[in-house]
Parts: structure tokens; sequence; C-alpha cells
């Protein structure tokens, strides 16, 4: 079967978007002669010169940010690696996909991250990678693996059991970069109206109802069918309520009483306190609209803050605040959470060469200057954020609220929210539909029971479960 990539164009943009954010300083890096001269003294980094790594890469910050580095790789390894091969992310995964499936083996190393992987392990496309980790010849004393966020790591370990066993099984890609979901508020409205961002559903509906005055309205969110609009900030509430957006047998169940109850608050809340074409709302016009001030909160991807305290790029500027997604109160906060990382195909050429490029390219070194000098947001290593040059810039993000919003999702908060199946898009587009029915005045449990019975009927067709 294969697995529907996850459908965000929005990652196209992100080229300029990590670039309006203030450049880091680079003063504390070490030099590239110290880094490869450390490096040497601790590991046979030239066990596969000769060998040769080929790329295919999205095009996205975080390949810019690792192709000027690669020079020092063939320096430190002997090992060459051609001109990469770079696409937009629709030719990227077309492209990718052809390679995988017809075993053409015409690309060692790639891009890619859960949901769209979960095809590729399943088909055997995908070279497990615990067997370089796990062996001291392969992977050096200095790469500490357990500094990579466990969240992160585990976003990309699966079992290959369909709807379950996220987090279990082989290590199928090394994550290099993540978001995460929070609410971006106006924090100088907020702070002059004397409310907080909503912790609750019924609280975030309130405060955005608060923030409704004159020219701004208190919220905007994602209102585009097929854009992400169940993806991020609106997931992120359901799952802090408990909800359940597929069981192991993959019925759907968004269409629960806690479905029913966020659903109908946040439809509701966006209805007197959002934009009046909502349905038609992409998650750069979120952003755009909240940066030149005309919404007190976008809740959506965190390191859309980056836009948002440039002062040449924004009208919002030291104005703004994080937090996390609303929850029960009985409930932690969740965020669901995307992340690119990198792979191997079973069909590489020279699997060691292979993994000692992944290795290199996630190691503390490495990912601190893709973040310091590439704009790499966000880092997958605490000790990235730790680094002096990091937190220099990013910990005056939002008012000094990004840096503990955000290490607290990947610490503790931040999971895969999607069940493994090969139906997400389908899955999430039925979702966005009920979510527009209810805005425009629909019953919620109509429709949510309605694109249950559409989702259901879907994965029957498709021999995914039965009765």
């Amino acid at each position: 079967m294969t697995l529907q990539k996850k459908q965000s164009t929005r990652r196209q943009f992100l080229m300029g978007a990590a670039g309006a954010g203030a450049l880091v300083t680079s003063s504390w890096l070490p030099s590239r002669t110290d880094r490869i001269r450390a490096m040497q003294d601790a590991f046979d980094w030239k066990a596969n010169s000769g060998a040769q790594v080929r790329l295919i890469l999205n095009k996205h910050p975080y390949t810019e940010s690792l192709l000027p580095l690669i020079p020092e790789f063939t320096e430190l390894t002997g090992i060459e690696v051609p001109e990469p091969l770079i696409l937009p992310e629709g030719e990227y995964f077309q492209k990718l996909l052809v390679d995988l499936s017809t075993g053409a083996g015409e690309f060692d190393v790639f891009m890619t991250g859960p949901q769209v992987h979960w095809a590729y392990d399943d088909a055997g496309w995908t070279e497990p990678l615990e067997p370089f980790l796990e062996d001291p010849n392969k992977t050096g004393p200095d790469y500490d693996a357990a500094d990579i966020f466990e969240g992160l790591m585990a976003a990309n370990r699966w079992n290959k059991t369909l709807g379950s066993g996220i987090g279990e099984g082989s290590q199928w890609a090394i994550p290099v970069m993540v978001e995460t979901y929070v609410q971006a508020f106006r924090k100088d409205v907020y702070d002059e109206l004397g409310i907080e961002p909503g912790s609750t559903i019924e609280a975030w509906r309130e405060a955005n109802k608060k923030a409704t005055s004159g020219d701004m309205k208190g919220i905007i969110v994602r209102g585009e069918k097929g854009g992400g609009m169940t993806g991020t900030g609106f997931i992120s509430t359901f799952l802090g309520y408990g909800g359940q957006v597929m069981d192991e047998g993959l019925v759907t169940q968004f269409n629960s009483d806690i479905g029913i109850h966020v659903a109908e608050e946040y439809c509701a809340s966006v209805k007197e306190s959002g934009p009046e074409g909502w349905a038609q709302v992409t998650w750069y016009e979120g952003q755009e609209s909240f940066a030149n001030g005309s919404y007190g909160q976008y809740m959506d991807c965190d390191f859309f803050t980056a836009l948002y305290d440039d002062p040449d790029k924004s009208a919002v500027a030291g104005k703004v605040g994080l937090a996390h997604c609303p929850h029960a109160d009985d409930h932690d906060p969740v965020s669901g959470l995307w992340t690119w990382a990198l792979a191997m195909s079973s069909r590489a050429q020279s699997k060691d060469a292979s993994w000692a490029f992944i290795q290199w390219a996630t190691m503390k070194d490495q990912m601190t200057v893709a973040t310091v000098e590439g704009r790499n947001y966000n880092p997958t290593r605490a000790s990235v954020f730790n680094d002096p040059a990091v937190q220099e810039t990013m910990g005056s993000w939002a008012n000094g609220t990004y840096l503990p919003v955000v290490l607290e999702n990947l610490d503790k908060y931040a999971k895969v929210a999607w069940p493994a199946q090969p139906e997400t898009t389908f899955l999430s587009t039925a979702w966005d539909q009920a979510l527009q029915e209810i805005w425009a005045g629909g019953s919620a449990k109509d429709a949510l029971d309605n694109a249950k019975n559409s989702v259901d009927a879907h994965m029957k067709d498709l021999g995914l479960i039965t009765g």
C-alpha cells in the first residue's frame, strides 16, 4: 500500500520565512579546522575513504544550512558527495518515490519524516539505522544520540503495525529539524486587557472574544480545507482533551463527545472572533495577518516567531508571547509535530558511507552551525538549544517565552498526532470539511458523524478495516 505524503506546501515558503528572523551571531562557534580536528581525534572517520554518497534533498532552510558544510565532510572522511539533487517539495517527493519504488538506487540518503516514510519502511525501501547506531565501530563516542529529543527519535521509529507502533521497532530516520504548535498571542494587548492566553478551549474562546475590539479580531487560524487546518493547533487541542483520532483498528473516533465539544468551542470562537472568510484562510494568510497586527492570536507553527519578531517584516515585533495549545484541566498540553529527518535507502551503494554522512550531519557541531549560520529552526538536539549563540537570539523571541514553551513541547508534550495508516490526507480533509460545516452553522454531531462515516467507508473499501 502507498502511504500518502504530508500535504504542506507551506514548507516551500520557509526559505524566506526563516530568513526573516534575526541572525544568530557566530562569535561562539569553533572554526572549521577546529571542528575537523576534534572529530578526527575521537573516531576513525577515514574508514570509508574513497566511497561516494549521493543525496536527494527537499528545497528547505535545512538544506541551505547543510550545503556549505558538506566540503567539511569530504575533508574529514574522504567520502565524495556529488552535487545533491534539490527539488521543490512536490517534485522532490515524486522523484524520491520513483527512485525508491522502482529500486533504481539513484540516491543513498534522503530527507523524510513521519507519515511519509511509513510507506517506505513497510515496503522495505528504507534501511533500519539502529544497527549502525549501536555499533561502536560505525558510530563515534561523541555522537550522543540521547542528546536528540527522545520524542523526535520516537517519531521516526515504527514497528510497521498499522494503527499503532509509533515509537517502537526500528529507527528509520534521524531528525534534523522540528516544528511544534503553540498559541502566538499579542502580549501587549493581553496585558492591557488583563487576560491570559486560554489554557482550556473555553478560556481560549473567552480570551479571543475579549481581544476582539475595533479593527482587531481576536483569533485567526487555518481554515482552508486540505491546507493543514486540523493538523496543527486544532488537533493539538483535541489530543489535549484526551481525544483519539482513530482506534488501533483504524476506526475513526473524532466524533466522540470530546471531539464534538472541542469542535463546537473552536468553531464558535472562530465564528465570533475570527475572519469572515475563514474557510479560505491559508497558513501564510494567517501568519501575515497576525504579523500585520490584525489579530490578537494565531495558533500554529512555533518558529513563525522568527518573522513576528523581525521589525523589518512585522508590525508586532516585541509584542508577542507564546503559550501551549489549550487542553483539559486534568490533562497535560499536547502538541503535534513535524520533523524533517535523514534516512538511508535500502539500495544505498555504500551503507557504511551513507551512515557516516547521516551521523556527521546530525552531530552537535554540525547542527549548531546549521542553526547559527543557516537558520535551521528548530534544531533537534538539546545541546544546540543550550549553545550560547543560539540562546543569545532565540532566548529573546516572544518576550522570552519562545524557548520555555518550545522546549517543554520537545521535552514532554510533542508527538506525532496522526495514527500510522495510509490515508491521512483523506482523513484530515474529511475532518476539515466537518469543521467548515460547523463554523457555517451546522450541527457538530451531524458533521462529525458524517465525516466519520465517510472515512470509515473509505477505509473499508481499501480493505484497511473490516466489519
